[in-house]
């Protein structure tokens, strides 16, 4: 009977310090091939954003909404393309940093004959879940108000 109620004694202990030790949360991890491929908008949320208020302009290219529906293709190299719905494409040199706390979807807008060495600035996404064949790519939008809103897209792959 003691050594019952020892065990138990202890088991007891072991789920109480399990319980209320501190969780420590996991970096998701990407590589280029988990992002490679096309791939197509099928949501765009906006996450954070004061009631009536607008992201305007997203990637110098059009409202977040107009994303919807957009193909993205990133090709193993680097390459790749954004094309809209309503016929617009964008040419973009892409990669995924790692050596952030939240790793990230970058990428460059390049012009007709621009390598990407020549372009100096770009574009960060935060990656959400990415899984099989679907991907959650958040863009942060800090607001006048100092607090950070998020626009989410969400992908599929094709």
């Amino acid at each position: 009977m003691k050594t019952i109620f020892k065990s138990t004694l202890i088991l007891g202990f072991v789920a109480i310090f399990a319980a209320c030790s501190p969780r420590t949360a996991t970096t998701p991890t990407v590589s280029r091939g988990d992002v490679s491929g096309t791939w197509k908008v099928t949501s765009v949320n906006m996450e954070g954003f004061p009631a009536g208020t607008s992201a305007g302009q997203v990637f110098g290219m059009a409202n977040a909404q107009d994303f919807q529906g957009s193909t993205w293709e990133m090709r193993g190299g680097g390459t790749g393309s954004i094309s809209l719905t309503n016929g617009a494409v964008q040419p973009i040199y892409w990669s995924v940093n790692q050596t952030t706390s939240v790793p990230t979807f970058q990428f460059k807008k390049l012009m007709d004959g621009q390598r990407a060495k020549d372009v100096e600035t770009g574009y960060s996404l935060q990656f959400g879940d990415v899984s099989g064949g679907t991907a959650v790519f958040k863009t942060p939008v800090m607001l006048s108000s100092g607090q950070t809103a998020y626009i989410n897209f969400t992908f599929a792959k094709q």
